[in-house]
C-alpha cells in the first residue's frame, strides 16, 4: 500500500501530462488503472472532489439524455498539519476514477449485473457506455434480501427497474444478462461498507414572490424568518409533525398555522409584503423521479415519526415515494417556471437526480417577458409565486454550496426539531452525533477487532456495516441529544476480487486514501465536512482499514486481485 505522508504530490504539470480526454470527445481512451463506477448523486458533489484529489481530475457526470459534464471545484485543503491544493496537487496521475452520479439505484444494479450501461451514456452523443463496472456508490442500504439475490440469484429490483441473477453455477460468468451471471461466484462477495454520514435536509427558496413595476424595477419578497442561521440563510424551523403533514400532502399553503407556530408564532409573509394581511402562497412539495438513496433515508425517517399522523403514506424506507403521492415529472431541460403541467398541491411534483429536485425547487425565474404572472400585487405589472420544498443532500444548499460552488440557486435548509426537542441544523457535528449509537460490527470502542462483539453483527456479512430501511433502526429517529433527526450514510458497494491488479490497485489506494488522510476526515476543514457531510469516527475507520485494507483482523475481507489471497484464489473466479 501506498505512505501517503511520505507521497511526494504530483505537479499539475504532470497532471495535465497524464490525463486522459474529457468523457465526451469523439475519441476517449482509458488508462489501465482507470476505475469506473456510478450512482448515489447526494454524495456525488464530494466524491468527485476527492476522487479528482487523489488522481486524475475528470468532471462530474450526471445521467440523463443526453448526459451533462460539470466541473466540480478543486478542493484547497490547508489543515494544520497537512496540505494539499488539489488544482494542482494530486497522489497519483497514472489513473481516473470515473463516476456518473445517476441515483443509488442504477449503481446497485450496476454492480450486481456488471453492466456498466445502467449508468446510461457517458458521451454527448450517446454513442458510448463504460467499458467496465469496478464500484458503486449507494445511500440505499442493501438488506439480507438484496444479499440473497446477490449470493444466491433471483430478481433484484430497485425502483421501477431490475436485474435477474442466475444461481451459483446455473450461468458462466461470461454469459448473457438474461439472466446475469452470479456474481459471487464470478467476482467474489459483495462489500458494502460507509464512508460517510449523510444529512438529508428540507430545502427551500427564501424568496417566495418576485414582482416587476411599470418601470422595470424587480422587488423580491422573503419568508418572514426569525432564527437564521450564522451566514443568514435558511432557519425556518419544521416540527416532525409539520413536516410529516407537508410531505403527506395534508399542508398545502405557507400560511398553514402550524407554519406559523413552528417559527415563534410570526407569519411568514415578508413584512413588506403589500398582501401581508391575506397572505396565501401555494406550498408545493418537490421529490425524486428515480430509485433513490436520499428517497431511501428520507422515507425510513417519516416512517417513524409520521406514523401517529392521520393520512400518513410511509410505512417503510423505500428508494421511492409513495404512489398516493406521485404528480407529474420535471425535465430538467425546461425552464422551471411555469409549473410542470398538472402539478397538484398535495402531490409531489417529480424530479432526477439531487440536482434535478434543486433546479426545480430553486426560484430563479424572473417576472415580466415570456413568464405568466400568477398572482396579483397592486401597482405591479408582472407577478410570479413559487412556493416549493423538497428535500436534498447538503452540498446544494446554503452554505455548503459555496464550497462546492455547484449552482447558484441559492435554496436554503430548514432547522428541524429532534426526538430531544432541540431545534438543529444539518451539519457535520449534528450528523455524527446522530450516527454516535452505531459501532462497526465485532469491533471494542477503538474500532479493533473483538470475535465476540457481536452486537451489530459480524464483519463478514456486509449488511451488518451499513444500518436498514427499517424504520425501527437507531438513525431512523436519532435520541442522542443534539442529533440532527434525518440522517443516512453514503456507502461504497465493491467486489472482493478484481479481474485487472491495476484497477485494484487504484481502489485499494483510494480506499486507503479517503481512511487515513486528514484532508477526507477533518470535521471542520476537510473535503466532507466542506459539503456538510460527516466523516466517519475513529473508531469506524479503524475497522474498515483492518478488514478491507490491510486484513489486520485476518478475516480475509480485503479486496484483492484474482489470483490472490483466500477468495480470490478460487477456480471460477474472473473478478470485477
Amino acid at each position: 500500500m501506498l505512505n501517503f505522508r511520505n507521497l511526494a504530490l504530483a505537479s499539475a504539470c504532470a497532471c495535465i501530462a497524464g490525463a486522459v480526454s474529457a468523457p465526451n470527445a469523439a475519441a476517449q481512451t482509458y488508462g489501465k488503472s482507470d476505475v469506473f463506477g456510478g450512482g448515489a448523486s447526494v454524495p456525488a458533489p464530494y466524491a468527485r472532489q476527492t476522487f479528482d484529489c487523489y488522481a486524475n481530475p475528470t468532471d462530474l457526470i450526471i445521467a440523463g439524455s443526453p448526459p451533462q459534464f460539470e466541473q466540480i471545484a478543486p478542493f484547497n485543503y490547508k489543515g494544520k498539519k497537512d496540505t494539499q491544493d488539489c488544482a494542482t496537487q494530486h497522489i497519483t496521475t497514472k489513473a481516473t476514477i470515473w463516476y456518473v452520479s445517476t441515483s443509488a439505484g442504477p449503481g446497485i444494479l450496476s454492480v450486481f449485473g456488471h453492466d456498466p450501461t445502467f449508468y446510461g451514456y457517458v458521451d454527448e452523443e450517446q454513442t458510448k457506455y463504460f467499458p467496465g463496472v469496478q464500484y458503486a456508490l449507494s445511500t440505499t442500504p442493501l438488506g439480507s434480501t438484496d444479499l440473497n439475490v446477490y449470493n444466491n440469484g433471483g430478481t433484484e429490483t430497485q425502483g421501477k427497474s431490475n436485474v435477474s441473477i442466475a444461481a451459483p453455477g446455473a450461468e458462466s460468468c461470461t454469459a448473457g444478462n438474461n439472466p446475469y451471471p452470479n456474481p459471487l461466484q464470478c467476482y467474489g462477495p459483495l462489500i458494502q461498507v460507509p464512508f460517510a454520514i449523510t444529512p438529508i435536509i428540507l430545502a427551500y427558496n427564501s424568496i417566495y414572490e418576485k414582482t416587476l413595476n411599470s418601470s422595470g424595477k424587480e422587488t423580491d419578497y422573503h419568508f418572514n424568518i426569525q432564527f437564521k442561521q450564522k451566514d443568514g440563510s435558511g432557519g425556518l424551523r419544521l416540527s416532525p409533525t409539520t413536516y410529516c403533514k407537508i410531505f403527506n400532502g395534508l399542508i398545502t399553503n405557507w400560511n398553514d398555522p402550524a407554519l406559523t407556530v413552528d417559527n415563534g408564532g410570526v407569519s411568514l409573509a415578508d413584512p413588506n409584503d403589500p398582501n401581508k394581511g391575506s397572505w396565501s402562497v401555494p406550498l408545493q412539495i418537490v421529490g425524486r423521479s428515480d430509485s433513490a438513496g436520499a428517497t431511501s433515508i428520507f422515507t425510513r425517517h417519516l416512517a417513524n415519526v409520521c406514523a401517529g399522523v392521520s393520512g400518513n403514506q410511509y410505512t417503510a424506507g423505500t428508494s421511492t415515494l409513495p404512489t398516493t403521492l406521485l404528480g407529474p415529472t420535471y425535465s430538467t431541460s425546461n425552464p422551471n417556471y411555469p409549473s410542470v403541467s398538472g402539478e397538484t398541491p398535495g402531490l409531489f411534483t417529480l424530479a432526477p437526480n439531487n440536482s434535478g429536485v434543486a433546479q426545480y425547487t430553486a426560484f430563479t425565474a424572473v417576472p415580466g417577458g415570456s413568464n405568466p404572472s400568477n398572482c396579483t400585487v397592486s401597482g405591479a405589472t408582472s407577478c410570479i409565486q413559487l412556493g416549493r420544498i423538497t428535500y436534498s443532500g447538503t452540498d446544494y444548499v446554503l452554505p455548503y454550496v459555496n464550497k462546492t460552488q455547484l449552482n447558484t440557486y441559492n435554496l436554503s435548509m430548514a432547522t428541524l426539531e429532534n426526538a430531544s426537542g432541540q431545534w438543529e441544523e444539518a451539519t457535520p457535528g449534528t450528523a455524527l452525533k446522530a450516527y454516535s449509537v452505531v459501532h462497526s460490527p465485532q469491533s471494542n470502542p477503538r474500532g479493533k477487532y473483538c470475535a465476540s462483539c457481536t452486537n451489530f453483527g459480524t464483519r463478514a456479512d456486509p449488511t451488518a456495516w451499513v444500518q436498514n430501511n427499517s424504520p425501527n433502526v437507531l438513525i431512523a429517529n436519532p435520541t442522542t441529544s443534539g442529533a440532527y433527526p434525518i440522517v443516512g450514510t453514503a456507502n461504497w458497494l465493491l467486489y472482493t476480487c478484481y479481474a485487472s491488479k491495476n484497477q485494484e490497485k487504484t481502489l485499494a489506494s483510494v480506499f486507503k486514501y479517503i481512511t487515513n488522510e486528514a484532508i477526507n476526515f477533518d470535521p471542520k476543514k476537510g473535503i466532507l465536512a466542506s459539503a456538510g457531510l460527516s466523516p466517519l469516527s475513529k473508531a469506524w475507520r479503524t475497522a474498515i482499514e483492518e478488514a478491507f485494507i490491510t486484513n489486520k483482523d485476518k478475516l480475509g475481507l480485503q479486496i484483492e486481485p484474482v489470483g490472490g489471497a483466500g477468495t480470490c484464489s478460487q477456480s471460477g473466479i474472473i473478478g470485477g
